[in-house]
């Protein structure tokens, strides 16, 4: 038999089968012998052999020890299978002191023995190493008895059938081995049809499951990767409000907006691919400058070509119009995309954006775009599954020791399949890789009028009101003590839900901001606890997750309001203010 692998169930499932199956075997075998040897000793008393009181006794013995093995069996103290084992091998000691006794002749006791051996091949099926172990004890005590014990030569017990009973020992562990496979065989092709139906039956429940699981998983995916973005977002944004008063613009900062802008609406797509691959999402055409966009694109790249020390090139055809009309965020996001791995996947050389103009119309322009690396390749054998969703080729030789989720590519030609496009690739293994893709974009040749900020609105005196703030996050607690501390709003924060309803039972507050995911205690238990003690506080759940049945299960547990993060401070204002009875401005 091929060699099958059996994991630990199984194999505690097919001791148990064997158990069963063989237990009216193995019964029969010590029934067998516990009746059959004493009967046996009539032929020597027929043929006056004075072996006969020797032999009887021997078999009256090992008839007792045989009822207690059966007893221990039945009591559940051993196996079936043991039973009839240690069976065989006490007989095996009576079998060995009965040839040393003297013998008229071999003949009988032979054909017994050899008889014994056969029974024992086609009735038990037991493990090898049991086989093995009878087999061996076998042909060594018995012609070691007969030699050290007897006074019969050893040459007459071969003679008069010793040689039958030793290849009868030496046959049996393959009779045994060929049973118990062939037993064992058919019962992992039972088990594994069992596991099909099994699993086949679980298809329906799984299938009902499906969506919750989804559901679920992306939770907790919004949760662990809005809950930083918020931080960067709202930090950007603070810093932004104050830059907006400064004499000279800070480059620096205006690429970090961009970047956390651009991270947050990358986010958001992940997060929903499936609404991406189901025609769900419709792209928001909107004019922007093209220069502007591209060399905002290469200083957020900048940084990690530096770090690695390849070259980055932007070489944008400078007859671009002042104005292309796209989905600009969609854009970018397929860009960033494959620049990001180009330079993930160079260690040395270069990475080259190419946009070039290939045709013109009074309506639209068409534009050639390419990235272009001088990295590790993609083998020919790979490339057909590339831009498959979770598809990571030769994730083992990234060059930044950093892997991705999986998903850029898979999303970058999902959309560009809503550009009415496709995303071409050439690419041979140790040569580096080249992605390109053509856009037919609606353009204008007049300035874009840049957009004026907005000025933040001056800190005032606010109500004599404190807000309790609990999050585990420190950054998430840093920016909205900030935001808090801008409108001169006192506050306290807490670093789980345990701590924040021990604040509240001490010095009670007009409002609380409760983060749902927390350890020691989650806010759900921490808003249930405070509403105990003060059912009409206002506690707004400030979480990541922007999933309905999470906001329907906290407005259900007592909460007053959902605001989700990430999220811009005038929007934070606009939403707490009514709360702490302040009027919106």
């Amino acid at each position: 038999m091929k060699d099958i692998y059996y994991s630990g169930s199984f194999e505690q499932l097919w001791q148990e089968e064997a158990e069963i199956k063989t237990r009216v075997q193995n019964w029969l075998f010590c029934i067998t012998f516990l009746v059959c040897n004493p009967l046996s000793s009539i032929a020597f008393f027929l043929s006056g052999d004075p072996f006969f009181y020797t032999l009887l006794p021997a078999h009256v013995l090992s008839g007792f020890v045989i009822l207690g093995y059966m007893l221990l069996n039945y009591r559940k103290v051993i196996s079936g299978q043991q039973m009839s084992f240690y069976t065989f091998l006490t007989l095996i000691c009576i079998y060995a002191f009965l040839l040393s006794r003297p013998h008229l002749s071999y003949v009988q006791s032979c054909l017994n023995l050899t008889l014994a051996i056969i029974f024992a091949g086609l009735v038990v099926r037991w493990p090898l190493r049991y086989a093995l172990l009878v087999s061996g004890l076998s042909m060594t005590l018995y012609p070691a008895s007969i030699y050290f014990f007897s006074q019969t030569s050893l040459s007459v017990f071969f003679e008069q059938g010793g040689v039958f009973v030793m290849v009868a020992h030496f046959v049996f562990p393959f009779v045994i081995k060929l049973n118990y496979n062939k037993d064992k065989r058919e019962f992992y092709f039972r088990y594994t049809l069992q596991q099909q139906n099994d699993a086949l039956e679980r298809q329906k429940t799984i299938a009902e499951q499906a969506t919750r699981a989804k559901t679920d998983f992306l939770s907790m995916m919004s949760h662990e990767i809005r809950t930083p973005l918020n931080g960067i977002v709202g930090m950007v944004h603070l810093m932004m409000q104050e830059e907006e008063h400064a004499e000279k613009p800070n480059d620096l900062l205006k690429t970090l907006k961009f970047s956390a802008d651009h991270l947050m609406a990358v986010v958001n797509d992940v997060l929903d691919f499936n609404k991406i691959n189901s025609n769900h999402v419709v792209l928001d055409p909107q004019a922007f400058a093209p220069f502007e966009f591209f060399d905002i694109l290469k200083k957020t790249f900048d940084p990690k070509a530096n770090e690695k020390g390849i070259a980055l090139a932007f070489s944008i055809d400078p007859g671009l119009p002042a104005q292309l009309v796209a989905d600009r965020m969609r854009l970018s996001q397929v860009l960033t995309n494959l620049v990001h791995n180009a330079i993930k996947f160079t260690a040395k050389g270069s990475v080259t954006l190419d946009v070039r103009e290939a045709a013109r119309t009074p309506e639209a322009i068409t534009l050639d775009f390419a990235v272009t690396d001088t990295g590790i390749g993609i083998p020919k054998s790979e490339q057909g599954g590339i831009f498959e969703i979770f598809t990571q080729v030769r994730a083992r030789t990234h060059s930044d020791g950093v892997s991705g989720t999986g998903l850029g590519l898979a999303i970058s030609r999902e959309l560009m399949r809503l550009f009415n496009s496709e995303i071409h690739l050439e690419s041979e293994e140790g040569m580096g890789a080249r992605f390109s893709f053509r856009l037919s974009l609606p353009y204008s040749e007049q300035p874009l009028v840049p957009h004026q900020p907005v000025l933040a609105t001056v800190a005032r005196e606010m109500p004599d009101v404190r807000v309790l703030v609990a999050d585990d996050n420190k950054t998430n607690l840093v920016l909205a003590t900030q935001l808090l501390k801008r409108r001169n709003i006192l506050h306290d924060t807490a670093s789980n839900g345990l701590e924040a309803y021990e604040m509240f039972s001490r010095h009670r507050y007009d409002l609380v901001l409760m983060d749902l995911r927390m350890p020691v205690m989650d806010g759900f238990e921490s808003t249930a606890l405070i509403r105990e003690l003060d059912p009409k506080v206002p506690i707004i759940a400030l979480t990541a997750s922007a999933f309905e049945n999470e906001k329907e299960r906290a407005m259900a547990s007592g909460f007053s309001g959902y605001f989700i993060k990430p999220f811009i401070p005038q929007d934070f204002y606009n939403y707490i203010f009514p709360f702490l009875g302040i009027a919106v401005k």
